[in-house]
């Protein structure tokens, strides 16, 4: 059924959605019965994009959404009954504006969702070969036939991957869901803008990563929480690689820390590469990274002077310019069609 002109578009489902999969995996593992609810279809305001996921247990215990709290409760209860009798069900919910607050979705929107028992069409193997394609950062896909929940998943690197950089999508009777590893930002620099961002990048689902070799900026009492490391970032990445689900900030205004990390993220293909600095002083490092062998269309991959041009001032204001510019490169249709044509 076509998106009316309003709908919003597709959005990739959040970090916490990714980690249903290994939830699930853990549950089954622990002798519990599962069942397995996902948004298959929206339309107009929905409030969760295709793919979302709730899992649920035969005691009603849940972890994640499909539909941001409207309609959780009613998918529960179908839930039960799907792990009682094993017959997987498609489900939808709707709104008019007489029954908005009787049917949950007040927002104004439409949802599908698939709802199928584990264990069978969607095996404990496949939970395990998704949960260790995330931890192992490699992209997986779930094909799921909606009429009989018949589920076959392909890791990166196997012939069966043809994630070709789309979003969770509906095609007839089968259901394709791509699982991407969580999206880490490695930020070069113990810096003030780096306190600001570090929290609003953590905040925002990202993994995230502080490496400085200066021991004055590197305190953990400057960066409560976060991944600190107090090292010069070459010897730190060696043993750490930067991957295209990486974005790297480098923000030292330094050559001998920048230039190293961002030479790293250039050839790793981070979708990201971000550099503090004036015109004239990125001018100076193309300048620099050119002489390293790199081209021009490769080192326009760079985004500096870094962040959206939104007038940042302070620190903390041009965290909100790197972070927003972050996402909307990682959300763009470009970004998904780079990392499912990726090798």
């Amino acid at each position: 059924m076509p998106e009316p002109d309003n709908a919003p578009p597709p959005s990739a489902p959040s970090s916490a959605a990714r980690s249903i999969p290994e939830t699930a995996r853990d549950w089954l593992t622990a002798g519990r019965s599962v069942a397995l609810a996902t948004v298959i279809e929206t339309w107009g305001s929905a409030p969760r994009p295709a793919g979302s996921h709730l899992v649920i247990d035969q005691d009603g215990s849940f972890e994640g959404s499909v539909s941001g709290g409207c309609v959780e409760g009613a998918v529960v209860a179908e839930a039960l009954e799907v792990i009682e009798t094993g017959r997987c069900r498609l489900l939808e919910f709707g709104v008019a504006d007489e029954t908005a607050w009787r049917v949950g979705l007040s927002c104004g929107g439409r949802i599908t969702v698939f709802v199928q028992r584990l264990g069978e069409g969607f095996s404990h193997d496949d939970l395990i070969r998704l949960a260790d394609a995330a931890r192992d950062r490699k992209s997986a896909v779930a094909r799921i036939d909606l009429t009989n929940g018949a589920t076959a998943v392909s890791v990166e690197g196997e012939e069966g991957l043809r994630d070709d950089g789309r979003l969770a999508r509906r095609e007839g009777d089968l259901f394709v869901s791509p699982y991407r590893p969580a999206p880490r930002l490695v930020v070069i620099g113990a810096v003030h803008i780096s306190q600001a961002l570090a929290p609003m990048a953590a905040l925002a689902g990202f993994a995230v990563t502080i490496i400085d070799p200066r021991s004055a900026f590197a305190t953990p009492e400057r960066f409560a929480g976060i991944d600190l490391v107090a090292d010069w970032p070459d010897d730190v990445l060696a043993g750490r690689p930067l991957d295209r689900h990486t974005a790297l900030v480098a923000v030292t205004h330094d050559p001998k820390i920048d230039d190293p990390a961002l030479t790293l993220a250039l050839r790793a293909g981070c979708f990201y590469i971000g550099a503090l600095g004036s015109r004239k002083t990125h001018a100076a490092r193309v300048l620099r990274l050119q002489a390293s062998g790199f081209a021009t269309g490769e080192i326009d991959q760079i985004a500096a002077p870094i962040g959206l041009p939104i007038g940042a001032a302070t620190p903390a204001e041009i965290a909100v310019a790197i972070l927003a510019q972050l996402i909307a490169t990682l959300r763009s249709p470009a970004e998904a069609a780079r990392v499912g044509s990726a090798p």
